[in-house]
């Protein structure tokens, strides 16, 4: 679905409601916590999730920064092994989804996927934490406590929806997976890494 698409249903589906005034983030943790909402979350979310993972992107070819590379494969053995366990679980959606780095608030870093139109920070995935390396996801269910909501920060995010790849690498998941580090704006995913380690990354 176009982003257009998703932002005019949000906007019909919050308007005259206590959601009309509210950042799409707020709009996603408030309908999360209402099963009354799903459309709504659903929209909300992969509208947030497409915002995000194209800010994710450059045209013009940005140089890993050594902070970041050394940040990463200090949690990972290496940054290779961090590459090689992103696309691993990139590769393991069956259908729809997100593969995203996500870091806690005490700074670990960690490779999840969510399903649909699942967010990072809202998402509390039961069957991650096998396919986890560097921080695995059930520490940070444990550090985080037994709350409905795990604050993780999104990094880096990438698409496994059959319309990102389809189009110019038919299904050949690999190759785009792989060419992804092509096109990553790495002083944005810096920047990210800086606001996120205080706590959660909000985007308002």
């Amino acid at each position: 679905m176009r982003q257009v698409e998703l932002i005019n249903n949000v906007n019909r589906l919050t308007e005259g409601s206590v959601h009309e005034a509210n950042s799409l983030y707020r709009v996603i943790f408030d309908a999360a916590q209402d099963t009354t909402q799903t459309a709504l979350l659903n929209n909300a979310s992969q509208a947030w999730n497409i915002d995000f993972f194209l800010q994710t992107l450059t045209v013009d070819p940005v140089s890993l920064r050594e902070d970041v590379r050394r940040q990463i494969a200090e949690q990972f053995v290496s940054f290779d092994r961090f590459k090689a366990t992103f696309a691993q679980s990139a590769l393991s959606i069956f259908g729809n989804g997100w593969t995203w780095l996500v870091m806690n608030e005490t700074g670990q870093l960690s490779v999840m996927n969510t399903y649909n139109a699942g967010c990072p920070f809202t998402a509390v995935p039961s069957k991650e934490s096998n396919t986890m390396r560097g921080t695995s996801y059930s520490a940070i269910q444990r550090s985080a406590g037994r709350r409905p909501f795990i604050r993780l920060s999104p990094i880096i995010g990438l698409s496994m929806w059959q319309e990102s790849y389809l189009p110019d690498y038919g299904l050949d998941r690999e190759t785009y997976v792989s060419r992804f580090w092509d096109v990553v704006n790495w002083n944005v995913v810096h920047e990210r890494m800086l606001s996120s380690r205080s706590g959660l990354r909000t985007t308002e």
